[in-house]
């Protein structure tokens, strides 16, 4: 059945998302015990692009992929990119649609590196929602086994 597909999805997903929380914590482990986004020497620099990489990554998978999927087992159709927003608001994945929409702003900006000309800015700011996105991913993760607890009962 269509359902036994989605909730296959679904352990694709989160398993994806789970491998890359695990690196995006050991940079983040990294730059806030070793650098300081002000000095960034070419170490601090390396450290930095690989936070950023990997906060990206999450982003995505989080975004994209997990709670569409929850979104699709919670109300049976594909729902808008702010429609699930909403949603995940809304069963308590995540506390507030806008810190989503700006972790989300931030990944464009660190895909297609709209703002180079102030890294240290880029840096902080990231440091600073890091610990947002890594809750939210964990969120995700337990409603996703409460989604397949019912739907497998």
């Amino acid at each position: 059945m269509i359902r036994k597909d989605h909730i296959a999805i679904l352990d694709e997903n989160v398993k994806a998302l789970q491998d890359s929380v695990k690196w995006l914590n050991r940079s983040f482990t990294i730059c806030t015990d070793n650098y300081k986004t002000e000095d960034l020497t070419d170490e601090a620099m390396d450290a930095f692009e690989g936070l950023t990489s990997r906060f990206s990554r999450v982003a995505d998978i989080l975004f994209s992929k997990v709670f569409r999927s929850i979104a699709y087992l919670e109300k049976g159709e594909s729902l808008s990119w702010i429609d699930n927003l909403l949603l995940m608001e809304k069963i308590g994945v995540i506390d507030s649609t806008e810190e989503a929409r700006f972790i989300k702003e931030l990944r464009n900006d660190l895909v297609h590196e709209y703002l180079t000309s102030d890294l240290t800015q880029l840096f902080t700011e990231v440091s600073l929602q890091c610990p947002i996105l890594l809750k939210y991913a964990d969120q995700a993760v337990l409603q996703a086994n409460e989604i397949k607890r019912k739907l497998e009962a």
